[in-house]
Order: C-alpha cells, then sequence, then structure tokens
C-alpha cells in the first residue's frame, strides 16, 4: 500500500490498463452482448419507423384527399354566391352534393366567428359538438389538416375560406378514421396501433379499454420471465397528431420484444459462467487500485465541501503523488481566487457599477436598517435637470464622469448623510439625518446646494441643475418601499413643475395611484375596441365667408362605467405618457373615418380634423395605416385635416416635417393648433407643410374686451394670410366676438357661439339647417 502512495498517479494508471489486458475477454463478451442489443434496437426501431411511415402516408393520402376536396368546393362559383347571399338551401344542397361526392363525413360551413351555418350531416348541424376553441384553432390554421374528436369518433378536419374576394365564411371538411382503416393499418405495418386523447382511449387492433390510462398499465404489467427478472413484454411509441381541440389525438405503436429477448437469453447463457470469473479476477484488482485513489480525492472532495460552504480559509496537504499533491495545491489556489471573485460579485450586486454606490436593492435594504424607532429622517430623491443636454452635446464619456464626480462628492459628504445610492440614470438617493429643530427645509437646501458646486470634468467647468423630492420619515410613511415609492412620486412632481424641491404631501400617492390605475383601465378600453366607453363628438367650423360647408373637428370622450366623464386633455395626456397614444389615434382613425363613410354615403360631404400627437407621427406605420384607413372606408384624403399642436412640431421638428410633406402630398390637409400659446413663430412655420393656423382660443374668448388680444389676433390673421395660410379661431362664444373676426377677415371660426360639440346622429340635422338658413348647396 506504502508503495502505491508513492508512486505517480500515471505509473497507477499504466499498472490498471495491464490488469485491464486481462480483462479483455469480458469486455469482448460485453461488446458482443452490447453489439446485439444495439442491432435489435435498430431492427426494432427501424421496424416502428416502417410503421410511423406507413401511418403517415396513409393520413397523407387521406389529408391530400381533403385539401383537394376543400378547394373545389370553396372555389365553386355557385356555392360562393350561396353564401354571400345567405341562400341556405343552395349552401345545404352544396355540402351535401359534395360531401356525398367525395364520401366525406363532415361538411360544414361556419361564419367569421365560428358559429356553424349549414351541415351536410345532422350529427353536425349542433354547434357544441365541434367546440368553439377547436373552430377558432382551424380558423387561425386554415388549408391545414388536424384531427378532431366526436363523440369518441376520430376525424381529420381541414378548414378553408370562402372568399368573394375578401373572407365572408369557412368550410370544414373532414373523413373519419374507423376501425376497419386502423385494422388495415396494423395488417400493413405488422404493429398494433392505438389511437387515443388524453385518458381515452378511441380506436385500437388490440384490447381497448375506456381509460387509456389502463391500457398503459396494461401493456407495462405484460412481464418477461428472465432467472429471476422481470422484462417488458412489448415496446411502445406514441406519436402526437395536429390536433384542433387542446386535448391532442395520439397514436401507440406496439410492438412484441420476445423474439429479440430469445437472441440475449442464448448468448448470455454461454458466457455467464466466463463473465462470473473474469468479474471476480477484476473485482480483486479494482479494490487494490481504488484505495489508493479514492482516499486522496476523498479528502480533495471534502475541501470542496468545505468551500462550497464559504469556508475558503481552509486548505489540505496531500502526500500522494505527485498529479494529486499538485492537484491538491490546485485546489487551495482555486479557493482563493473564488473567495476574491465572491467579494466582487458580492459587491457588483449590491453596488452601481459607474459610481460605485449601493445600487437601488442596497437602498431598499439600508433603509430597512435604518428605520426604527421614531428617529426622523430626511429621504431625498434628486436627478439631474440638465443632464440630456450634457449628453447630447458633450459626449457620453462626459456625461458619465459627471456622474462618477458627483457620487464621489456624495462620498466626501458622509458626515452630513447617512448613506447615498444611485436608483438609475440620472437619479440619485441619499438620506440625511434631521434637524431636531425642525428646520429640514435648510437641510435640504444646504444639501442640494453643496452638490451644485460646479464640477471640473476633462478640463470643463460643468455646473449641475438639480430637481429633488423629498419625504420626511415616520411622518410620510414607515415601510420602505412605501417611502422610495413616495419620495420618487415627490421628484417626478418636481420635474413636471419646474421646482428645485418639492415636499411630498398626504394624497399625492393615492393620486399617482389612481392615475396608474386610470391608465390601465384606458388600456383595458382601448383593447375592447372602446367598449361603449370611448366615443366621438363633432364641432363645427364654418367659414365666415358663408361660401363653404362647415367642417367637423373630431373630439374624443371618455365616459367610464361609473358614468363619469374623464378630461380629453387628462387621459390623452395619459395615453401619451403609457405609449397608448399611438393606439388611441387609431380608434379615433377609424371611428371617425367610418362616420364620415357613412355621411357621404348619404350624400352630405362632411370633412373631419382629428388631432394627431408627436409620437403618431414618429410612428413609422402610422402614414401607411391613415392612406390604408382612407382606401378602406373610400374616403378622400381631402375631407381629413391633419391637426397638431406647436409643441408636437418642436418634438422632433425633423421628422415631423418629413412625415407631414408625406402625408400633405397625399392629400390630407394640415393644421397647427392652439398657435400662440407654444415656442413657434410664423418665421419658423413658412418653411413647414401647413395649410392652416388655429389660434388659441385664449386669445378669442375675450376678444371684444381685450384691445391687446385684438391687435395680436389681427397681426396674426394678417401675417398668416401673406404666408399663405387659412386662420381658424378657436372659443368664440359671443357675436361680438364674432364681428371683429369677419372684420379682421379671418377664414374660420369655431365655438360655443356656432355650436357645441355634436353626437354624429346631431351632425347631420344640424349641417342641414345650416345650409338651407346659409342657402349653400347641400354638396
Amino acid at each position: 500500500m506504502q508503495f502505491l502512495q508513492q508512486i505517480k498517479l500515471r505509473n497507477k494508471i499504466f499498472l490498471l490498463c495491464a490488469t485491464l489486458v486481462f480483462l479483455t475477454a469480458i469486455v469482448i463478451q460485453a461488446n458482443t452482448w452490447w453489439s446485439a442489443n444495439r442491432v435489435n434496437e435498430k431492427l426494432l426501431q427501424e421496424d416502428v419507423s416502417k410503421a410511423k411511415a406507413i401511418l403517415s402516408q396513409y393520413l397523407n393520402a387521406q389529408a391530400s384527399l381533403l385539401v383537394t376536396a376543400s378547394k373545389v368546393l370553396t372555389a365553386d362559383f355557385g356555392f360562393k354566391r350561396a353564401v354571400a347571399t345567405s341562400d341556405e338551401a343552395t349552401i345545404q344542397s352544396a355540402l351535401d352534393n359534395h360531401g356525398d361526392r367525395i364520401n366525406a363525413d363532415v361538411m360544414v360551413l361556419t361564419d367569421m366567428s365560428g358559429r356553424v351555418i349549414s351541415s351536410s350531416t345532422e350529427k353536425m348541424s349542433i354547434q357544441t359538438r365541434l367546440d368553439d376553441e377547436a373552430v377558432a384553432r382551424l380558423i387561425a390554421n386554415p388549408n391545414t389538416v388536424m384531427f378532431a374528436t366526436l363523440d369518441k369518433h376520430i376525424y381529420q378536419l381541414m378548414l378553408l375560406p370562402v372568399r368573394a374576394p375578401h373572407i365572408m365564411a369557412y368550410t370544414i371538411v373532414g373523413f373519419e378514421i374507423e376501425q376497419a382503416s386502423v385494422t388495415e393499418l396494423k395488417n400493413l405495418t405488422g404493429l398494433d396501433i392505438s389511437f387515443f386523447q388524453d385518458n381515452e382511449h378511441l380506436l385500437s387492433t388490440s384490447v381497448r379499454l375506456e381509460r387509456f390510462d389502463d391500457f398503459r398499465k396494461a401493456l407495462a404489467q405484460q412481464k418477461s420471465s428472465w432467472l429471476i427478472f422481470e422484462r417488458p413484454a412489448f415496446f411502445s411509441e406514441e406519436m402526437a397528431l395536429t390536433s384542433a381541440g387542446n386535448e391532442p389525438v395520439s397514436v401507440m405503436l406496439v410492438s412484441s420484444l420476445a423474439p429479440f429477448y430469445k437472441q440475449f437469453d442464448e448468448t448470455l447463457a454461454k458466457n455467464f459462467l466466463l463473465s462470473m470469473l473474469l468479474a471476480i479476477a477484476a473485482s480483486l484488482l479494482s479494490i487494490l487500485f481504488a484505495r489508493s485513489l479514492t482516499e486522496p480525492l476523498k479528502k480533495l472532495g471534502g475541501l470542496a465541501q468545505d468551500y462550497a460552504r464559504g469556508q475558503y480559509s481552509k486548505s489540505l496537504e496531500l502526500h500522494a503523488g505527485e498529479e494529486v499533491d499538485t492537484l491538491a495545491s490546485h485546489f487551495n489556489e482555486m479557493g482563493q481566487q473564488i473567495k476574491l471573485r465572491e467579494d466582487k460579485i458580492r459587491y457588483q450586486a449590491t453596488h452601481d457599477v459607474l459610481t460605485g454606490l449601493p445600487n437601488s436593492g442596497t437602498v431598499r435594504q439600508l433603509l430597512f436598517e435604518h428605520f426604527s424607532g421614531d428617529t426622523p429622517l430626511i429621504l431625498v430623491a434628486f436627478s439631474i435637470h440638465n443632464f440630456r443636454q450634457i449628453n447630447d452635446r458633450l459626449g457620453a464619456d462626459i456625461a458619465d464622469a459627471c456622474l462618477q464626480a458627483l457620487a464621489e462628492r456624495l462620498r466626501t459628504m458622509n458626515e452630513a448623510t447617512l448613506f447615498s445610492g444611485r436608483l438609475e440614470g440620472a437619479e440619485f438617493f441619499t438620506v440625511l439625518p434631521a434637524d431636531p429643530d425642525g428646520t429640514q427645509v435648510y437641510v435640504v437646501d444646504r444639501f442640494l446646494t453643496e452638490l451644485e458646486h460646479a464640477f471640473k470634468v476633462s478640463e470643463l467647468t460643468i455646473k449641475l441643475d438639480l430637481h429633488a423630492g423629498v419625504t420626511l420619515y415616520p411622518h410620510d410613511g414607515i415601510q420602505p418601499e412605501t417611502m422610495l415609492r413616495r419620495t420618487d412620486i415627490a421628484l417626478d412632481l418636481a420635474r413636471q413643475n419646474k421646482q428645485r424641491i418639492h415636499y411630498y404631501e398626504d394624497g399625492e400617492d393615492e393620486a399617482h395611484m389612481q392615475r396608474l390605475a386610470m391608465i390601465e383601465s384606458l388600456r383595458q378600453v382601448i383593447l375592447a375596441g372602446g367598449n361603449d366607453q370611448l366615443f366621438m363628438m363633432y364641432q363645427p367650423k364654418i367659414s365666415l365667408d358663408y361660401q363653404e360647408q362647415p367642417k367637423m373637428e373630431a373630439l374624443i370622450r371618455w365616459q367610464r362605467d361609473n358614468k363619469h366623464f374623464v378630461s380629453p386633455e387628462l387621459f390623452v395626456n395619459l395615453a401619451e405618457e403609457a405609449s397608448l397614444i399611438i393606439d388611441l389615434t387609431y380608434w379615433v382613425f377609424e371611428n371617425v373615418m367610418s362616420q364620415l363613410q357613412a355621411w357621404h354615403q348619404k350624400g352630405y360631404l362632411i370633412g373631419a380634423a382629428i388631432n394627431v400627437s408627436a409620437q403618431d407621427l414618429a410612428h413609422p406605420e402610422f402614414e401607411s395605416f391613415v392612406l390604408s384607413c382612407s382606401e378602406k372606408y373610400q374616403v378622400s384624403p381631402s375631407f381629413i385635416t391633419l391637426e397638431l399642436t406647436e409643441r408636437d412640431i418642436m418634438h422632433d421638428e425633423a421628422s415631423v416635417v418629413v412625415s407631414l410633406r408625406s402625408l400633405r402630398q397625399a392629400g390630407f390637409s394640415v393644421a397647427i393648433d392652439d398657435y400662440g400659446i407654444g415656442q413657434s413663430s410664423l418665421s419658423k412655420l413658412k418653411g413647414l407643410p401647413v395649410d392652416e393656423i388655429k389660434l388659441d382660443k385664449s386669445f378669442i374668448m375675450n376678444l371684444q374686451q381685450s384691445p391687446k388680444d385684438q391687435l395680436i389676433v389681427c397681426s396674426t390673421i394678417e401675417l398668416a394670410h401673406g404666408l399663405g395660410f387659412l386662420v381658424v379661431a378657436e372659443g368664440v362664444e359671443n357675436e361680438a366676438s364674432l364681428t371683429l373676426l369677419k372684420q379682421m377677415r379671418c377664414d374660420y371660426i369655431q365655438g360655443y357661439y356656432i355650436s357645441r360639440p355634436l353626437a354624429a346622429e346631431a351632425v347631420v340635422p344640424w349641417q342641414r339647417d345650416y345650409v338651407n338658413e346659409n342657402n349653400l348647396s347641400p354638396s
């Protein structure tokens, strides 16, 4: 034994290999047995594969017949005309005749929603026989052969749409797989075949049980005895079929293993005695070699377990040969390296990589540790207001250096703070001890003032502008999650209101949660297609020369389930914040275009203005959607005016201009809404693809009483006309304002003096009255 411990591991391996020479005989025997087993397995797999191929060919042949039959039926002009005219007798006759020609067991016509319209057989006339989910899956996979069960009978089904040229309905054609077919397949494949669905045994060439699990158990219980062992008597393989229902239809192929066992038994009987003798010799040698190898390895395994428990200070010295001793040395070194890496990973998991400050998860943990008792604390979440400008103008490297410099300044203020961390982006978080005298405003102001001192970054002097949200513990809450959320809400309000510091006030959290709830409610309403809560109102816009037909501005309204109306300004802003504005705008276009089509078909050629946002114009599919919507409802783009605000233009002027020019070339008109309260000017607007500007109602509401508003409106109209723009005045609520606007040669007016927003059904009567009163042509 001592000798074995002193020699090298390679010598041990050499000695083991020499010993294995004596075991060649048993290896050869084992290889013979293994080879025979592999050959038999291969033969068995080939038999099963052939059976699968035959089964697939049979099913494919049926499928080909289904495809041909379905295409012939759906291509029949008389059948399509009967479907289009809902001629039930002709449809029934076509289904019966076609089903008889191809011996189909199922011939069904459904509407677009999957409801059965007509059937060639009485047993398929009840819709519940083919469940909604199965029909829906067939509709989702047209031209695809699928399997379904009806009253424990298996059918091959295929659905094809009936087009003329659009889809009007769907036909379902199918054949039943019968017992005779299964028996024929057994004769072809030589294997037993069973069809089943979930736990229901449908068809079988052998024993058929009601529960398929019972059939599986029966197969498993059939054993072939060998000495004192029991072996499976059958080999089975299952194959799933493409199913229309939730529970797939499957096929099990069963083959007897008795012929294969016979060869195994004969080979084992001949070589058993020789194998036993060689095994005894091998065991004696293995004991000797294993002991010399496993003892050192066992100790190394114990060391690995210590490392797994985090006990990296332990080490191991072995005297079991050069290779094993070297391995032990590497184990010891590995423990030290793992410890270093774990320390690094632990640090990275709890700290922000860029700044080295605690990350948001660590901030929450630190809050748990500091929230104890009634000791007051000040929680400050602050962000860099001008960080985007720094990043865009000076580059990402300078922006990152600013964050690092700010983090370093926070670290130098440890005496004034309890801890600081980075939440995300340019947002940071700090906990300050409260002033016992109660002057918390001074504490926060002093803290921010020190942070805002100019930085020296890459030879550049940078001054940061900060927004801060502040909460007080325990006054504003005692739970870390609650306090973090409320501090973040205060920061958001500081940014929205352009405040340097905003202190959290009672109710702001609830208001924030209500906004989130309202956003989710709006999302669900849009997904539900309006859900009878969203609807459109139309406010007339008339020409002051009374020579043109009045136009309408489409105004969306939201009346929630509680019958309360939500301000359009509020929920449109929420839609923009939650990236729902695209879906909302699409809903508006669909409804307005559909309404315009209805009016035009009645002879009232009414135009409409639709409000769009910068997010809409920036969407890559917006232009194609608008054009397809116009084509879908057969409404000329000349009847549509796209209204957007100055703020939307300034959001991304370059891309907005490109989109507007393309839409204007397609025939749409473009108007600037709420003109006069944004950031644009007529000098900037002269280069934009704009047809009209709408003066904000703040200039019109008190026009007759404000000489300054009169001067602004008059000069704006004159300049706009000089630049080729039409001018619309919003908010006209009295005759005096109307008279002044006529004198100033305003083109169009809109407001309560003309009409309040009208429901869609009230537009035509109002239009008719207006046309009659002003002796206009009705079209």
